[in-house]
This record gives C-alpha cells, sequence and structure tokens, in this order.
C-alpha cells in the first residue's frame, strides 16, 4: 500500500505552500503525487512554470509523481504528441490518461522504452474496454488505475460501482488507487471536497482511507490540496491490516485503559452482533499493576458502537472487551466503558474473521 497526495498548481495555493506541502508529506511517509494538467480554472501560464520545481523536490523526495493529461498537455507542455519520453524526461512517473485515448494508442503507451507508467480511469473504465487494451497488446506490468475524485457534491461513486470497476483491474493483476476528502483544505472552485466514495465525502480521512482499503483499493490519494500536518501523520501511520477506530468517550478506569491503544483482534468465528477482542482478557490477567476483577459499572443500554467489557458476573467472559454492531440491551453483566465516533461505526462491518483493530484515544 502506497499514500499519496494531490498538488495543484495555477489555483489557490502559492509555490511555496505546495514545496512545503510536499516536504511535509514525504516526512510522514507518502510515497507519491498526483496532479492535473487539465482543470479548467487554473491559471496555465503560473501552472507550467511552477510544474518544474514541483518535478524537481519530488524526485529529491524519492516521490512518484502522476499528471493527469488529456491530448492538449502535450502543447501545454511543448512535448511532441506521443513523446512518453519526454514526460519521463521532465521527472514524470506517469501519466493518466483521462478521455481521448483509444484502446490501440493506450496499449502502444504501455510498451514504451521509456519506463513511464501509463494509468488509467478506473472510475470510468468498462470491461470491455479494458479487454480491447489487453488484446492490443499491453503490457499489464506497466499499467496501473485511478479512479476519479469528484469536486461537486452528489456525483461521487458508490461503494458497488468502485468495488466493480476494482474487479475489471485485479483481474489483470494492475493495482487500483483512489480519492480521499478533506474537511479543511479543499481545492476550488467548489470546495466541497474531493473524494471518490460520494458517502465518504464528509468523513474524517482516516476513516475514509480504511473504507476505501477495504474496499480493495491498493494506494490512497488525499484528494484535496493541503492536508494538515496531524492528518498526514495520522494517515502516514495507517496499516492495510489494522482498522483503526476513533474513540468518541470513555470511562476513565485505569482496568480499562490498559485496553486502549491496545492491537486486538477479532474472533476466527466473527460474531453477528459484537467484535469480539481475543487478547483482552489475557491482557487484564498478565497485567501486574491491574490484576483485579472487574466490577460491574454502568450497565446501560448498547447501542451499536459501545465499546463493553463482561464484568465478574459474566464468569470466564469477565474481562472481554467488545464492540457492538448493533444495538443491544442492558446486561447486568457488561459494562458499557465508552464508544467509537460516528464516522468510525462505518468501519465495523470491515472488521470480520481474524481482523486486527486498535480503540485510538
Amino acid at each position: 500500500m502506497a499514500k499519496g497526495i494531490s498538488v495543484f498548481l495555477g489555483l489557490d495555493w502559492s509555490l511555496e505552500d505546495n514545496l512545503e506541502y510536499l516536504t511535509q508529506a514525504a516526512q510522514a511517509g507518502f510515497s507519491r503525487v498526483f496532479t492535473s494538467l487539465h482543470i479548467p480554472e487554473a491559471n496555465y501560464s503560473q501552472l507550467i512554470s511552477e510544474f518544474k520545481q514541483i518535478l524537481d523536490l519530488a524526485t529529491g523526495l524519492d516521490m512518484a509523481v502522476i499528471a493527469d493529461i488529456s491530448p492538449n498537455a502535450y502543447q501545454y507542455l511543448q512535448v511532441e504528441a506521443h513523446d512518453l519520453a519526454a514526460f519521463k524526461k521532465i521527472g514524470l512517473a506517469g501519466i493518466r490518461l483521462d478521455y481521448g485515448f483509444a484502446p490501440e494508442l493506450i496499449a502502444s503507451y504501455t510498451n514504451n522504452d521509456a519506463g513511464l507508467l501509463i494509468e488509467l480511469n478506473a472510475s470510468t473504465m468498462s470491461a470491455e474496454f479494458m479487454q480491447q487494451i489487453m488484446s492490443a497488446g499491453a503490457n499489464a506490468k506497466n499499467i496501473s488505475a485511478c479512479h476519479n475524485y469528484y469536486p461537486r457534491q452528489n456525483t461521487g461513486i458508490s461503494l458497488e460501482s468502485l468495488q466493480r470497476k476494482n474487479q475489471i483491474f485485479h483481474h489483470y493483476n494492475v493495482p487500483v488507487s483512489g480519492f480521499i476528502g478533506l474537511a479543511t483544505g479543499r481545492r476550488g472552485p467548489l470546495y466541497e471536497g474531493l473524494p471518490t466514495l460520494e458517502f465518504t465525502r464528509s468523513f474524517a480521512p482516516q476513516v475514509s482511507a480504511q473504507i476505501l482499503l477495504a474496499a480493495g483499493i491498493d494506494h490512497v490519494f488525499i484528494g484535496d490540496a493541503q492536508a494538515d500536518l496531524p492528518a498526514l501523520q495520522r494517515l502516514g501511520k495507517l496499516t492495510p491490516d489494522i482498522i483503526e477506530l476513533d474513540v468518541a468517550d470513555y470511562l476513565p478506569n485505569p482496568i480499562y485503559s490498559e485496553l486502549f491503544q491496545q492491537i486486538h483482534t477479532n474472533r476466527p468465528d466473527a460474531a453477528a452482533d459484537i467484535i469480539r477482542s481475543q487478547e483482552s482478557r489475557l491482557m487484564l490477567l498478565e497485567n501486574n499493576v491491574i490484576r483485579r476483577e472487574v466490577l460491574a459499572e454502568n450497565c446501560v443500554v448498547r447501542n451499536k458502537g459501545s465499546i463493553t467489557i463482561d464484568n465478574i458476573a459474566y464468569g470466564r467472559y469477565s474481562g472481554e472487551l467488545q464492540i457492538c454492531k448493533r444495538d443491544l440491551a442492558a446486561d447486568e453483566r457488561v459494562n458499557v466503558i465508552g464508544r467509537i465516533n460516528d464516522d468510525s461505526l462505518h468501519l465495523l462491518d470491515y472488521i470480520g474473521d481474524n481482523q486486527r483493530f486498535k480503540l485510538v484515544i
């Protein structure tokens, strides 16, 4: 899994802003950069003058830059038509072919001698068009795919569509990228976020990213223009094998706090109603500081997202941490010790057999 940012030239951010953002992202663990060379609202004289400086810094930071192009981009960059070596020479790792390219031309591009990666539009691809590309002799090892981001509200794609499109590319072992939006640092002219999935438009970025990964996305990009440093650092630490759930509130009891920030594993026989930590009972028994019984407290209704721990009344289950996947009635044997926040509720369905997870406070 690689992580990437987007850098937009000729818009709201100065060259200095973008250069600093590149540096911060690289330090946070991001290795890829997406930029677009056909944004109608951009100042193209400014865009082209800044483009080389962005590429030079990205190269120095060992970040691969992919540029979204249309046939007009050859003119903007003063590159001869179909001269892929020229794109590589100016510092691009790859080009994303957004529209206006026939299957035979795409196939020929994938066999270029310059080592330039050819990226396809995952959101608009059909199985038939992909088959035409491959039948024309395309080199699948030199292809990647990237979904669109959607600046206008209500235009992002559905989860079902994303997964269906992903399957087209994964059939040929082609990796797929997708975008997440931000609440701040949004790109104009609409400033409504740049996600791939519509239902994630207002989600916290770490939640949106994990949804994309769980849905089969291989690489995650921030679609919007300027994530703040805490968001970069949080996203940079995400790993695809551990789902992070943000805790909204919790009881300040030392018995319970030992269980937060630990890595838990859902049981291999995942329950229908709850997520069950395999490690929690052992964690409490082996801790020398808090080796004591879990007494009954706050035995209230368990709403979806409630974090609970079984108390001594549950016998051998005492000390088991659980997260409710649906609303459950109060039980005098079960303490409600906290809850995950609303955005993280959307991650519960992805915690299946043997899935590792962490509660972040």
